[in-house]
This record gives C-alpha cells, structure tokens and sequence, in this order.
C-alpha cells in the first residue's frame, strides 16, 4: 500500500503482554523507519506503561486502553476500568492521530476500537467476522507473529526493515537480573518454555540440547 504524507501522530492498539509486544517490534521499527518525524503511540496495557515508556525503541509513548471486552483484560485496581471508555475516546480523538493501526488480533472487537479513535487513515488486521478498516490484511491464526505485523506496517508504506525483535535493555533490567539470578562465570541464557496451543511449543529435546 502507499505511503501516507503528512503523518505526525502514528497510534498502534496492541494491548497484551510481553511476548505479543516483542512479537511486534519489527513491525514498529518499521513504522520507525518509514515515519521518522511522527510520533509513534502504543495503545496498551497498563505494564506498557511501565516497561516500554521511556525506554529505548520506536515507540514514544503509551496510553493505557480501557479494559473492555476483545481489547484488554482488566488487572487490580486497573488505572482506566472498562467504564472510562467515553472518557479515553474523548482523550484519543483530541490526540489527532492521522494513522492508527490494528494490531491486536482478528478485529471483531478491535476494529471497532480502532475506527473510533477518529484517525485520518485505519489499516490492521481483519477475520471474516471483523468490520472492515480503510486498509487490511486478512488474519489467518496461524501465520508467525512477526511477519503478520510486518504486512499490517506496510498497509501504510512501511516496507520491512528487520525480521529480528529487539528489545533494548536498561540498567534496572539488569539490577533485577542480578537479583533474580546472581552473576557468575558462565553466561545467563533466558528460555521461554511454553506457549497455550502445544503446535506452538518447541520440542522438549531441542531445549535438552540447549
């Protein structure tokens, strides 16, 4: 699809949990990428506030999405409760996104969100059952992650840069590294062992080998 001219403000709904934002990092650096005067929002979840705000990446800042139904689970004492809605439509459509994306599964629930953030251009995914965006992609469930975000940046002229996430990391990362698993001789090693669906499991022996 085109490039878009005249994008100052990019909003990116993918409100879930880590692995689902790592999944999708390629796809915001490409956004980075093609994009580099606009401001990049992540629409998500509360810990995005916490974890990705400030720290080094493509995206600049985050506001946290109500917890509704298709679009985040609510969490204790949850900073935007599933009854703020109007109030964070209100907030969203004065931010004047002219780009808001749809990463964020099938789009039954999400597209509607998405169109009703007031954006200049929609683009994102979208199953059988989901309402249309101004650009779209269909969602086939299985299709690795990061490639289904990569199609979804280039809806709006953001052609893949890297198939490689990378999460940066900063010092309290590592201080809660240290405190979790002591430094030592031999180098740390992260392995992230499951996964619900067990065709998306790697093999017990290949983590044996490892």
């Amino acid at each position: 699809m085109h490039y878009i001219p005249g994008v100052n403000r990019i909003a990116v709904l993918r409100a879930n949990a880590l692995g689902d934002y790592i999944q999708s990092l390629p796809a915001l650096e490409s956004l980075r990428a093609a994009y580099p005067e606009a401001e990049i929002v992540l629409l998500g979840a509360p810990w995005h506030a916490d974890v990705v705000a400030g720290r080094p990446g493509p995206v600049d800042r985050v506001l946290v999405v109500p917890a509704v139904e298709g679009i985040r689970e609510p969490v204790p004492d949850d900073p935007v409760p599933a009854d703020h809605l109007a109030e964070f439509l209100d907030k969203a459509r004065a931010e004047s996104f002219d780009v808001a994306l749809q990463m964020h599964g099938g789009g039954r629930h999400s597209n509607p969100f998405v169109s009703s953030l007031g954006a200049r251009v929609t683009a994102g995914l979208r199953a059988p059952d989901a309402p249309p965006l101004d650009r779209s992609v269909p969602y086939y469930f299985y299709q690795p992650e990061v490639f289904r975000y990569l199609e979804v940046a280039e809806l709006v002229g953001a052609p893949a840069i890297t198939h490689r996430p990378r999460f940066p990391l900063v010092a309290a990362d590592r201080q809660e590294a240290d405190r979790v698993v002591p430094p030592g001789p031999a180098p740390r090693v992260v392995i992230h062992p499951g996964a619900p669906d067990p065709r998306r499991r790697w093999p017990v022996a290949r983590f044996v080998v490892v």
